[in-house]
């Protein structure tokens, strides 16, 4: 419904809108060259965007890769003792991108469903306002918990801008999007295969339950359905917002935690890996009259890089000390640039059998840099682990492991992980088989 009180867009503050999409493969949006069109309306609301071709996530998993996004900072250098078993806490004394906005006099509300984005995991701090369901509900519940907040408060952004925060759960596992999108992309499956008999795919990662290819077919078909599901309720969501005089003047973004994998060496889900399937992940900006209409980047870069562009293009400053870039220049017609670096990502493996993901994660821990098409993955204590591919431009992006062809170059990376994610001592010494 249209406000009572219309304030002209020129006087309006500029409000921030970011949607995280949970689990979603950037190779599943139509946007993203899909042939499905799995994402009509995205598509379409981006098109007088900008979207980053290769944007890669700091983790595998939701919690990690959350904590990036909203501090700028690498998941190791955050100050969390442990991700997973116990998860710990987002120090107090970090700062979180609401906080900084909410400094700058925006009113923050967020709403939000994964578990480990839940308050007590520190996510929250710098939120007027911030509200969870269980993780399991869909994405039109979501949107009505924003829709009744608007409801409650018909003058949001009119004399305060409003940063509104949305993390929906839809396209992470179970895949089990309702009618019609259940067949929508696959009507003619009679096979064994149901979204429940998959379930979080625990027994197919233990062997249990063996997939055929039809099978994955009618998996990914699923999948797609719910990021199309998604994709109606992410324009209810804009169609509102509109309504509410609340995108006149908006940055909005759109991204992931992580992306998915679907039997791609021999993996499924995510959380188990630093292969580029789980990292890549979509990352759309759109600010009418500042980013440029249907720019698309080439550049690599990375999720950290969220916060400190935020700040930018609100030309608020951006702190000292982070990991990560403003990508403003790439995303505006100003002058400036940004040179290719290093990308990195990390994931810790799990030893404790109680844990969520002790099911998912190896049992050592996992760094890796990608620059220029040569990428380097180093497990923890375990040399013989210790990968360099070059990265093709689709899936399978890893192929041959080249690291015997290349000890100099892998050497390289080796010193530059210690570097950048200050590892303990044991882990400087090159092993024994890079040296020639």
């Amino acid at each position: 419904l249209p406000k009572k009180h219309r304030v002209e867009a020129a006087t309006r503050p500029l409000n921030v809108v970011i949607l995280t999409a949970e689990s979603m493969n950037t190779r599943h949006l139509s946007l993203y060259g899909n042939p499905r069109k799995t994402s009509p309306n995205l598509d379409a609301f981006m098109a007088s965007g900008a979207r980053f071709a290769e944007a890669t996530s700091t983790s595998s998993w939701t919690y990690p890769s959350n904590a990036a996004m909203l501090t700028g900072l690498m998941p190791s250098h955050i100050g969390v003792k442990d991700w997973a078993s116990p998860p710990g806490v987002v120090p107090a004394e970090r700062t979180l991108l609401a906080e900084l906005l909410h400094d700058a006099g925006y009113q923050n509300v967020g709403f939000v469903t994964n578990y480990f984005l839940w308050p007590q995991f520190g996510l929250n701090q710098g939120f007027d306002f911030y509200d969870r369901l269980n993780g399991s509900e869909r994405a039109e519940d979501l949107n009505q918990m924003a829709f009744d907040w608007l409801t409650e408060h018909p003058d949001a952004g009119e004399s305060q801008p409003l940063f509104l925060y949305m993390y929906y759960y839809d396209s992470h596992s179970w895949y089990d999007p309702p009618a019609p999108y259940d067949t929508l992309y696959d009507p003619t499956y009679s096979g064994p295969l149901t979204p429940e008999l998959y379930g979080h795919g625990r027994s197919v990662i233990a062997g249990d339950l063996v997939l055929e290819p039809r099978d994955v077919e009618y998996l990914l078909a699923l999948y797609d359905g719910e990021i199309t599901y998604w994709d109606i309720h992410f324009q209810q969501l804009m169609d509102r917002l509109a309504a509410e005089g609340l995108l006149e003047n908006a940055l909005v973004v759109v991204t992931s935690d992580h992306g998915e994998m679907f039997g791609e060496h021999g993996k499924w889900l995510h959380g188990n890996s630093l292969y580029e399937e789980v990292l890549r992940v979509p990352l759309l900006i759109r600010y009418p009259g500042v980013v440029a209409a249907g720019r698309v980047s080439d550049t690599p870069v990375m999720t950290t890089d969220l916060m400190p562009t935020v700040l930018d293009l609100l030309n608020l400053p951006v702190p000292d000390g982070l990991d990560s870039l403003s990508l403003k220049p790439l995303l505006t017609e100003e002058p400036g640039a940004i040179a290719e670096r290093p990308i990195y990502a990390e994931m810790n493996g799990e030893v404790n059998p109680t844990s969520i993901s002790y099911g998912v994660a190896p049992r050592y821990h996992l760094r890796s840099i990608k620059e220029g098409n040569r990428k380097y993955i180093l497990a923890f204590g375990v040399p013989e682990e210790n990968v360099l591919y070059q990265v093709e431009p689709n899936s399978l992006y890893e192929g041959e492991n080249i690291i015997a062809d290349y000890p100099a170059q892998a050497e390289d990376f080796h010193y530059r992980l210690y570097s950048w994610f200050q590892l303990p001592t044991q882990f400087r010494l090159i092993p024994v088989m890079f040296q020639e």
